[in-house]
């Protein structure tokens, strides 16, 4: 069985419509859908935001359904200044600065399908959001990408000894600007209503960021991410 593992659904909604669903979930804050994905086992869950729920989710799922592959997927804010919007990144470790550590990852994958970036992730435990911040951890850390999860995985695979693959889809360039989506969005990766009115009546000259963020970046690199998890998991 593969477990196909994201912090939310909205990351992976075109690939979770293709799952034939035998079975459905949750534990807390986690949900999960138990099918066939292209004639693959599959156990697909969200698990939230960060690197604390990541691991905790990882855990469940190993504990519970034992998959013999764990693949992670999901969007992630580029760090190195060659990559674009939609451009895929195929982890070949990922980082840690607060531990000063890095974990080995599966990226022996030889298909040629769907063109991606092999490289280090940098995991984070916030938003990353402005370009100066992102310039100073391409410099510190050499990352090709960041995110805010895949650590907490490989950190709960790891006594299990499960391979973990983690594959990210650029949806902000390096020089972009976006807006604090921790103050806008909750843990579960859903916008907060409530919160977003007065955040951006205090920081209008974000609002355009968000839109372009949202509704341009974020369905370009769905839709890559969706055709690289397809060619991928159609190959296992």
């Amino acid at each position: 069985m593969i477990a196909l593992l994201t912090a939310t659904w909205d990351e992976i909604r075109l690939l979770k419509r293709d799952i034939q669903v035998s079975e459905e979930g949750a534990s807390g804050d986690l949900e999960y859908s138990l099918g066939k994905l292209y004639g693959q086992s599959v156990i697909a869950a969200e698990m939230g935001v960060g690197i604390r729920r990541a691991r905790a989710g990882t855990s469940f799922v190993i504990q519970k359904f034992k998959p013999a592959l764990i693949i992670v997927g999901g969007l992630g804010g580029a760090l190195s200044p060659e990559l674009k919007v939609g451009d895929i990144v195929l982890g070949e470790s990922v980082i840690s600065l607060r531990k000063s550590e890095a974990k080995k990852l599966f990226s022996d994958l030889s298909f040629s399908e769907i063109e991606c970036k092999k490289g280090s992730l940098l995991t984070e435990s916030k938003f990353i959001n402005e370009p100066q911040q992102k310039k100073q951890l391409f410099e510190i850390s050499n990352a090709l990408v960041v995110d805010m999860e895949t650590w907490g995985v490989a950190e709960a695979a790891r006594q299990s000894k499960t391979p973990v693959i983690s594959v990210r889809s650029v949806s902000d360039e390096y020089h972009e600007r976006l807006p604090d989506m921790g103050a806008i969005y909750n843990t579960l990766g859903n916008l907060d209503y409530g919160r977003t009115l007065p955040y951006f009546i205090s920081n209008p000259r974000h609002f355009y960021p968000y839109i372009r963020f949202r509704f341009t970046n974020s369905k370009k690199a769905s839709s890559s991410l969706h055709n690289f998890l397809t060619a991928l998991i159609s190959k296992l």
